[in-house]
């Protein structure tokens, strides 16, 4: 029998966040996997014993990157300039989404190959229809991009409980996994809750119980802007007027006297979820997301796009909080940002902004990330046995400044390697 064939990528650095760093830098893969990472001359003899190379001298290879909160049903939409408020945004979207399977599917698959072709290796969407799970489920391999879809849920006062029995009918039609194939790199299922004044408690305590029931993993959007806080706590404002527009108010719906964090307290305690934003939070807010070992997925561009300022994810971080990266949708992306569906962009945005350390960014892209999914952190890192998926940046070999921190400083695209299938090759999907 005929033994696979071993590829090694020398290239000019790599870099992971869990200690693998080398200038130049080797990756070996072995059957879609990493064997080996490190300086080329100190890789392993039965590594190099019969080893393709494929070498990408100028470049840097870091792990494909996780994009934790996005919403793939929105691409289509393309970058769309803020006018108005956010419930002026809101009622943009709710008019202008994609409502029927076929421009559903056709949004979420542009939005899978512009997520691979900035190297995003794993992703979190927040799916607006089964249509949009199915779509992504079915997807074509140069459209795949594995990770977790979260079936958005909708529903106050008292319409939760037909919205739940709603969600529970649209479960039972959807084909149950929780765990991706490695070979097959598809989407296991979640549940998303949109946010506060969207969703009332009955609902999200329902999804942590069909959480437990069937291990979907959980997300929401939560304190994400001013408006939100007033709603959760007063029950008025622009959210309540917009329920009322659209007719979906009812006498139900009270206020809870409490910041959007600790009135969910009660459900986060007894499951793992993944809160986009988290832009509007004090110190004891960051106290509960710690101990209900919460996971924050930060937007960087969106929350500007909001003029939402000051997010205290380094706070959050150094109370123990994981805090990872998202793009949110395509819509609150730069129209002339090259990789919109990118989270290179998030970290150099953070980078050039606030000078975050390099080295947590590609934590917060990378392992971070995994965790708030539920996946194995190995798998966003260049360590033995991690899917052989990666990205590359290219740089300058000769300038003795750390290679990360060039790519940060730089404008070059990043680019994706996947040599999950190939064999011998240069593995550029």
């Amino acid at each position: 029998m005929k033994h696979a064939t071993v590829s090694i990528y020398r290239a000019a650095a790599i870099r992971d966040a869990q200690g693998a760093s080398s200038r130049p830098g080797a990756v070996a893969v072995k059957h879609g996997r990493v064997i080996a990472s490190g300086h080329p001359d100190t890789l392993p003899r039965r590594v190099l014993k019969n080893a393709t190379f494929i070498d990408r001298p100028d470049d840097l290879i870091l792990p494909a990157l996780v994009n934790a909160h996005t919403h793939l049903d929105l691409t289509a939409l393309g970058p769309t300039p803020l006018q108005g408020d956010f419930t002026a945004w809101l009622r943009h979207v709710v008019k202008a989404r994609p409502s029927e399977p076929k421009p559903i599917i056709d949004s979420v698959r542009q939005g899978l190959l512009l997520s691979r072709q900035a190297g995003v290796g794993h992703l979190g969407d927040i799916a607006g229809s089964t249509a949009a799970i199915m779509g992504r489920r079915q997807a074509p391999r140069e459209a795949v991009v594995p990770g977790v879809s979260y079936l958005e849920c909708f529903g106050l006062g008292q319409r939760q409980a037909s919205s739940i029995h709603a969600v529970e009918n649209a479960l039972s039609d959807l084909p149950f996994e929780s765990r991706i194939d490695f070979h097959d790199r598809g989407a296991v299922l979640g549940l998303g809750p949109h946010a506060p004044y969207s969703t009332g408690l009955d609902i999200y305590k329902a999804a942590n119980r069909l959480s437990h029931d069937r291990i979907y993993r959980l997300s929401t959007h939560l304190a994400e802007t001013q408006e939100e806080l007033r709603f959760v706590e007063h029950a008025d404002g622009p959210f309540a007027e917009l329920l009322k527009e659209l007719g979906k108010w009812d006498d139900a719906i009270t206020p809870t006297g409490q910041h959007p964090i600790p009135w969910l307290e009660p459900v986060l305690k007894h499951a793992r979820w993944i809160l986009a934003h988290c832009n509007y939070v004090e110190d004891d807010h960051i106290d509960i997301l710690q101990h209900t070992g919460t996971s924050v997925a930060y937007c960087p561009v969106a929350s500007e796009y909001f003029g939402h300022e000051n997010h205290r994810y380094r706070d959050m971080i150094e109370a123990g909080v994981n805090v990872c990266l998202g793009t949110d949708s395509i819509l609150c992306q730069p129209k002339d940002e090259p990789q919109p569906m990118g989270i290179f962009p998030q970290m150099r945005r953070l980078y050039r902004r606030d000078q975050t350390d390099p080295g947590l960014l590609l934590k917060m892209a990378t392992t971070n990330g995994m965790l708030a999914l539920e996946f194995s952190e190995t798998d966003a890192t260049l360590q033995k046995r991690a899917p052989a998926v990666f990205a590359a940046v290219r740089i300058d070999k000769d300038d003795p400044l750390d290679p990360l921190v060039q790519a940060l400083a730089n404008d070059n695209l990043i680019t994706p390697i996947d040599a999950t299938r190939s064999g011998n090759g240069d593995g550029k999907s």
